[in-house]
């Protein structure tokens, strides 16, 4: 059986087998700690999923670990803390691609993967936004990436409420249109989480 040494050293090395193995060997651990300190369970799940996958990511130039187990206690309660504080202004995209991808027969692995998933999706769509015209932009990300109401857009960008939401729209629309008529990398996944962050915007400000 590979000890944590091994392991964590499969992981600096790019050895998925390993890294998914360290994972299992402490993903019911952490889970456990993290349940302890909140009840809400999804942020736990989450915040161990994000974990691994900034350790995949910075595989190469994360360091040794005198003792494994430790290191990934305190990164995890860290990490908990930090996303307990974003949970409270979470962006709508993240509502929105729970609600696209959640499935509760996938095992805590496949969850990983669908993480990972999640992460590049998100990339390739805000390269698509940056294209959009500077306003549109602005007010896309401020709704679904920073999760802010109509109201508080309203009170930040100095905007009537009705040209928010037309440039929401018109953004989203636009965007729909041209992942419509590409060859992009994943336009078809694209082009179904478009149409839902469109739906989620349905909601029109009452002035």
């Amino acid at each position: 059986m590979n000890n944590d040494d091994n392991l964590w050293l499969g992981l600096r090395q790019g050895d998925k087998e390993m890294f998914l193995a360290l994972y299992k060997k402490y993903y019911h651990t952490l889970l456990f700690i993290g349940l302890k300190e909140m009840k809400d369970a999804q942020l736990v799940k989450d915040t161990i999923q994000q974990l691994f996958l900034y350790l995949w990511e910075k595989r190469e130039t994360i360091q040794e670990a005198n003792n494994v187990k430790c290191y990934l206690v305190t990164s995890f309660l860290r990490k908990l803390t930090s996303d307990w504080k974003k949970s409270k202004q979470s962006g709508v995209l993240q509502v929105v691609w729970n609600s696209y991808a959640e499935d509760s027969q996938l095992n805590p692995e496949e969850k990983l993967i669908r993480k990972d998933e999640q992460s590049h999706l998100f990339k390739l769509l805000m390269d698509r936004i940056n294209e959009l015209p500077n306003r549109q932009k602005e007010l896309i990300v401020l709704k679904f990436y920073e999760g802010l109401s109509y109201e508080e857009i309203v009170q930040r960008t100095g905007l009537s409420h009705r040209t928010v939401y037309n440039k929401i729209h018109e953004g989203l629309k636009k965007l729909k249109l041209d992942m419509a008529a590409s060859q992009y990398p994943r336009s078809a996944a694209l082009l179904s989480l478009l149409t839902l962050l469109a739906a989620a915007a349905t909601i029109a400000p009452a002035r």
